[in-house]
């Protein structure tokens, strides 16, 4: 039987690789595209996905809450770095996972007051980890709506894989 920090290395590099297939389709204009000009860019989102991959694992893994708009020094904001940048978050991510005790993930962890209304004042790190992948999984989704908004049927032009 897989652990739990195998599963979710698993579940985490399935949906990454979902999002890359995805954000590699966007022409460089669609990625600043927004549906709305309330809604975010494909750009925000990365910027999204990232902040909250990096303050919830920092937290999972004991440290403090991160700030969000300082979580990630961005190296640029085309595509191409945005990813890269994601990919050095997830390689933060995959070490925490590979170095934790089943004991570890299962032990309930303080929480920053700000986030009592969503988890309560612990939680395992297993859960919060498991909280990023489903994000990430969310936006997935939003942004193939995104492309679909865009003219580009994905049961026409085949889905991703």
């Amino acid at each position: 039987m897989a652990t739990h920090s195998q599963r979710l290395l698993k579940e985490l590099k399935e949906i990454r690789e979902e999002l890359i297939g995805i954000v590699a389709q966007l022409k460089p204009e669609e990625f600043d595209w927004h549906p709305r000009p309330d809604m975010k860019s494909a750009k925000d989102l990365l910027k999204e996905i990232g902040a909250m991959e990096k303050i919830c694992v920092n937290v999972a893994a004991g440290g403090p809450k991160l700030e969000w708009e300082r979580a990630i020094s961005w190296s640029g904001t085309d595509q191409d770095s945005m990813l890269k940048d994601l990919e050095s978050v997830r390689a933060e991510t995959n070490r925490f996972l590979q170095s934790a005790t089943e004991e570890r993930l299962q032990k309930p962890i303080s929480l920053p007051e700000a986030w009592h209304q969503y988890f309560g004042p612990t939680v395992e790190a297993e859960e919060l980890v498991r909280w990023v992948a489903r994000h990430e999984y969310y936006h997935v989704g939003q942004l193939i709506t995104y492309r679909w908004l865009l003219g580009y049927n994905p049961y026409k032009q085949g889905a991703p894989a």
